[in-house]
């Protein structure tokens, strides 16, 4: 388990796995959901940024962030490492509005 891996659960739903790991000794992860583009809520710049994976957009929704037990996370479908500096800005949106 890693910051920006990607987990499908059970029910289809894409988390992105937001938690520095060196907070790995916690029994939950702070998540945010990554939703099909025509289907997210109306994206704000910086706040909700758009990824491709398995041929489809996705947008990040920063505002429904949460936390979830590590145990719930399973089934592990990508890595966003590449896209690091673009999930911390909409988190530094998200917290103070730059």
């Amino acid at each position: 388990m890693a910051q920006f891996d990607v987990y499908r659960t059970p029910d289809g739903q894409l988390l992105l796995d937001c938690q520095a790991d060196s907070l790995e000794l916690l029994a939950t992860r702070l998540v945010a959901p990554l939703i099909l583009l025509d289907r997210a809520p109306p994206r704000r710049a910086h706040l909700n940024p758009v990824f491709d994976l398995e041929g489809a957009l996705y947008a990040m929704v920063t505002q429904f962030a949460a936390t979830l037990g590590r145990s719930e996370l399973r089934t592990k479908v990508a890595d966003l490492t590449a896209y690091r500096f673009d999930i911390i800005r909409a988190f530094d949106m998200m917290l103070t509005g730059v």
